[in-house]
């Protein structure tokens, strides 16, 4: 009886609050499908976006355009591809025409290459839709179509290609003055005439360049231009000659009465008389008179040979060398080959002689200015003259020389006995004559027209050595 009243007792007291759980949970279930269906719907929206936004990711969008050209769903290969064919056609169209005279140059893109800009525009008109965001690309998209995208592309000239090749056309132009210079000097009326000056011609390569630029820019096709040029004035004129060329220096010696020695001496004057040297060359005076033998004229006379007077063919030359060295120094020209006798000369001062002896001692020198140096010799009552003509110098009026004996060598009062085997035996001989050595030093000495010394200059030092009395025998 009990257990069935606590069984309907227990049947009394069911919990109700089970109920609110099963609606809760029941609610939560139902905003749950609304929630999910509505993330299905919105990620359905996403990938349509997405596959939209990231369809173009190899291709340019759709509205962007560059110099008009739409480049929508083309691959940056195809557009760099059509722009390059489009480059090629307008380098083609491109030529320049420059003349002077019967002289033409034809420019064109091959020589003046057209340098543009259309890969770095390219780059930049791909970028709308190609980075950021979902929603920057998707506005992107959106832009391209209202056509916020246009792109321009230009083009300049190599500037530097063109400045070379204006060089070039000004180094076959142009023509340097040829300045007035010397042209002749008459050695019978010692008068100078002159070669006058030639204007020279020169390219204004501003003016050409500007004009050239000018047409470039304008895309004009076979535009011709004219080379404009300027006048160049020669530095010298033979107005500017007249006056500055002369006689620089000129020496005069007197000979002795002996007729063979001043035939020999006339002979080697005239072979150096009009001798002409030019700016650097050089004058050798052996070179001048040749070998001096009898077929030539030369006739046996006294000449110190080996350090003792002889007759020798051509005896007395050395008058004319060492004449013709005193003019020269006093003309300023360089010295290259000068030897001094075995005793001092008695037509010069100590250590201004020039002795020779074919072939070996020769007198040599060099025509250090800038303009030719004219030779006149000649021998005529019993003076021997050499004069030298060219530009007269500036810097000094005339120079003469000074020589100082600086030691007197006394020889020994001993004779000298020397055996010459070649000789026939019981031969006795005078040998070397006993003479007086001197050390002497010659200086060159540059005077104003005043007469005021304005150099001191020392030359050389001579030794003339002193030899004793010498008897040759066998």
């Amino acid at each position: 009886m009990s257990e069935q009243m606590e069984t309907d007792r227990k049947k009394k007291s069911f919990p109700f609050w089970t109920l609110l759980v099963f609606v809760i949970c029941a609610a939560i279930w139902g905003g749950g499908v609304t929630v999910y269906r509505r993330l299905e719907q919105e990620y359905a929206a996403y990938q349509v976006e997405s596959r939209e936004a990231f369809s173009v990711s190899n291709v340019y969008l759709q509205g962007v355009t560059v110099d008009g050209v739409d480049l929508g769903g083309m691959t940056r290969e195809e557009a760099s591809a059509l722009f390059k064919d489009r480059q090629a056609k307008q380098s083609e169209a491109f030529a320049l025409v420059i003349q002077y005279g019967d002289k033409k140059w034809r420019m064109t893109s091959n020589e003046i290459p057209l340098v543009f800009d259309a890969k770095a525009v390219l780059d930049r008109a791909f970028v709308p839709g190609h980075s950021g965001s979902l929603s920057e690309r998707l506005e992107a998209i959106e832009s391209a179509g209202n056509g916020a995208y246009a792109y321009e592309t230009s083009y300049h000239h190599d500037l530097t290609q063109l400045s070379a090749l204006i060089d070039v056309i000004g180094e076959s132009v142009d023509r340097e003055p040829v300045k007035a210079t010397l042209d002749a000097f008459d050695m019978e009326t010692r008068t100078f005439t002159y070669k006058e000056g030639v204007p020279g011609i020169r390219v204004d390569r501003e003016k050409l360049k500007s004009d050239a630029l000018q047409a470039l820019e304008s895309g004009t096709s076979d535009t011709v231009l004219t080379v404009t040029t300027e006048s160049v004035e020669p530095e010298l004129h033979a107005r500017d000659l007249e006056g500055h060329f002369g006689l620089i220096s000129t020496f005069t010696t007197e000979t002795t009465r002996d007729r063979d020695r001043n035939t020999n001496i006339s002979l080697s004057a005239e072979a150096i008389n009009g001798q002409v040297v030019q700016p650097g060359e050089t004058l050798s005076f052996n070179n001048c008179t040749g070998r001096r033998t009898e077929d030539k004229g030369y006739r046996e006379a006294h000449a110190i040979v080996g350090g003792v007077l002889v007759d020798d063919t051509g005896g007395g030359v050395c008058q004319t060398s060492s004449t013709l060295f005193n003019a020269v120094v006093r003309a300023d020209l360089e010295i290259v080959k000068r030897y001094a006798h075995s005793w001092p000369s008695i037509y010069v001062n100590r250590g201004e002689d020039a002795t020779v002896n074919w072939p070996n001692r020769d007198f040599v020198f060099r025509n250090s200015t800038a303009y030719p140096i004219f030779i006149r010799a000649w021998y005529e009552n019993y003076q021997i003259t050499v004069e030298v003509y060219g530009l007269i110098p500036d810097r000094f009026a005339r120079i003469d020389l000074e020589s100082e004996t600086i030691k007197t060598i006394k020889p020994s009062d001993e004779v000298l006995y020397t055996l010459d085997e070649t000789l026939p035996l019981g031969t006795r001989q005078a040998g070397h004559s006993k003479r007086t050595g001197y050390i002497v030093d010659t200086f060159k000495v540059y005077y104003d027209a005043e007469g005021n010394v304005l150099e001191r200059t020392k030359l050389w030092r001579t030794e003339y050595p002193a030899t004793q009395k010498e008897i040759v025998y066998h």
